[in-house]
């Protein structure tokens, strides 16, 4: 199963990016939470996405090889931001590149 595929399979809005925090492939739930058509999400940078860049700073300085979970504010592309609880961890492509994997899901905790 390709990364493409496996992300699409899941129930929550799951984006791909590099260890750089540039989006590679995102699946339609992540594009509908975030205002993007499917064909234009690759290349936005995820800093842009979050309400507290310095929350993303941490994460890309220590990106782990498990799943972590923290409850953050992220933004749409429009600027409105929401609560959410965000799980991530960094994964690898088929040829060894270290990604990172995020899964968001909204929350009603601010």
């Amino acid at each position: 199963m390709t990364i493409d595929e496996n992300i699409n399979e899941a129930e929550d809005a799951v984006c791909i990016a590099n260890n750089s925090g540039r989006i590679l492939t995102a699946n339609k739930r992540f594009c509908k939470m975030f205002g993007f058509d499917q064909s234009e999400v690759k290349g936005h940078y995820l800093c842009d996405l979050y309400r507290h860049k310095e929350v993303l700073s941490r994460i890309l300085e220590n990106i782990p090889e498990q799943d972590d979970v923290l409850q953050t504010r992220m933004r749409t592309r429009a600027g409105r931001s929401f609560p959410c609880l965000l799980t991530y961890r960094g994964t690898k492509s088929l040829e060894g590149i270290p990604l990172l994997r995020h899964s968001i899901q909204r929350s009603s905790c601010q």
